[in-house]
């Protein structure tokens, strides 16, 4: 497999402290797919995929953090595409009418 499209169905959000400076954001999505979301202040670590378990792990900025919460938590349908074989990927809000909602 290539890549996996899926919509995601939950999050969880973690902010660690005693000064560790960062924090994680879980997307468990369709299908038993998950994209792990680590937020960390420094040099990031290599992206993974493991197929047996169906699950990424992306690093990102900690700066960051609020961005991914603020669309996730906003945004509906929230769908995750993550590459395999280039560990990429991309969290994005698809299929919301603009303006819904809002006054």
């Amino acid at each position: 497999m290539a890549a996996f499209v899926k919509n995601c169905d939950r999050y969880a959000a973690f902010l660690y402290p005693n000064g560790t400076n960062s924090g994680r954001i879980n997307l468990y999505c369709a299908d038993g797919y998950r994209l792990y979301l680590i937020f960390v202040d420094g040099n990031l670590s290599e992206n993974t995929y493991n197929e047996d378990i169906k699950t990424g792990v992306g690093y990102e900025p900690i700066d960051r953090y609020s961005d991914y919460l603020d669309l996730i938590r906003n945004e509906k349908p929230i769908r995750v595409t993550f590459n395999t074989t280039r560990k990429s990927y991309v969290v994005y809000a698809s299929g919301e009418e603009v303006g819904e909602g809002e006054m």
